[in-house]
C-alpha cells in the first residue's frame, strides 16, 4: 500500500503520508534474528522508503524521534504523532457476560488481545505459575482468540478462556479484573492498556515503546524489564490491596488525558 501510495503522489501530483505501525527493526532482530549487518540493510530501505512521503504518522515517542533523529533524518514539521482516546460510553450487551464465569471473590489477572506468539502470550504460563507461589488464589482470565491458543491451553490449563469478546464483554472484563497483563514487546501504542485504564484498571506491560508512553511506572501501572520483574510486581501488588486501590484511581487519571 505505500508503493502505491507512492505511485499516485507521483502521477497526480498528490499529497502522501505514510502511518507507521509495526516496529520492522525490533520485529527483524527479535523475530527474524538479523544480525548487524541485515539490520542496517532494513534501516537504510527504510530511510530510503520514509523520506519519499510527505509526512509520517507515529505512535510512540521513541518512533518520534528515531525518525527526525540521523537513522531516518525526516524533518519534525514532517511527523505526527497519532491521538488516541478512549470512549467510556458503553452499553450492556445482550450476549453472555463473560464475568459469571469467574469466582465472586478472586482475585484477577486479565489478558486481553490476540493469542499469538508475538503478543507473548507463551510468557503467561511462567508468570502465572510465580505469581500464584506468592499469591494463591490467582485467577488468570484469557479474552481473545488466535494462532496460539490451543498452545496457550495446553500450557495454562487453569485459567479461564473468553473466547472472542466484543466491545461491551471487553468492558466488563476490564471492571471485573484487578491486574492486566501485558506481555507483548512489539505493541507500538496499545489500546488496550488505554482502555483497561479507562475502567481504573492498572497495566503491568514490558518498558517498551508504546507502554512506556501511556503508564506512569509505579503510578497508574507498572513497567517492567524482564518475565521475573514482572512476575515479582504482579505478586507484591496482588498482595497489597492499598496499592491496587491507589493505583486503580491513577489509571483512571491517566486515561482521561486521552
Amino acid at each position: 500500500m505505500g508503493l502505491a501510495g507512492l505511485y499516485l503522489t507521483s502521477a497526480f501530483s498528490v499529497p502522501a503520508y505514510f502511518y507507521l505501525h509495526t516496529d520492522w527493526l525490533t520485529y527483524a532482530k527479535k523475530s527474524l534474528h538479523f544480525d548487524r549487518g541485515n539490520l542496517n540493510r532494513v534501516r537504510r530501505i527504510m530511510r530510503v522508503f520514509y523520506k519519499q512521503f510527505d509526512g509520517v504518522f507515529v505512535l510512540n515517542s521513541d518512533h518520534e524521534e528515531w525518525l527526525t533523529g540521523k537513522d531516518i533524518g525526516l524533518e519534525e514539521y514532517q511527523v505526527f504523532r497519532t491521538a488516541h482516546w478512549v470512549d467510556q460510553n458503553v452499553k450492556e450487551t445482550d450476549l453472555p457476560n463473560p464475568v459469571s464465569a469467574i469466582p465472586g471473590n478472586a482475585t484477577v489477572i486479565l489478558y486481553a488481545g490476540r493469542i499469538s506468539q508475538e503478543k507473548g502470550v507463551m510468557e503467561i504460563p511462567d508468570i502465572i505459575s510465580n505469581v500464584k507461589s506468592n499469591v494463591p488464589g490467582i485467577v488468570t482470565v484469557i479474552a481473545g482468540k488466535g494462532p496460539a491458543e490451543n498452545a496457550l491451553k495446553s500450557e495454562l490449563p487453569s485459567a479461564i478462556f473468553t473466547g472472542w469478546a466484543n466491545r461491551e464483554q471487553l468492558f466488563a472484563l476490564y471492571r471485573r479484573a484487578d491486574l492486566l497483563l501485558l506481555p507483548s514487546k512489539f505493541d507500538t501504542f496499545s489500546c488496550t492498556a488505554l482502555e483497561a485504564m479507562s475502567c481504573s484498571l492498572p497495566v503491568v506491560a514490558y518498558n517498551v515503546k508504546g507502554p512506556k508512553d501511556i503508564i506512569q511506572n509505579g503510578v497508574s501501572g507498572f513497567l517492567c524489564r524482564t518475565k521475573a520483574e514482572m512476575s515479582e510486581c504482579i505478586s507484591n501488588d496482588c498482595a497489597n490491596s492499598k496499592i491496587i486501590q491507589t493505583t486503580r484511581g491513577q489509571a483512571m487519571k491517566r486515561a482521561m488525558q486521552y
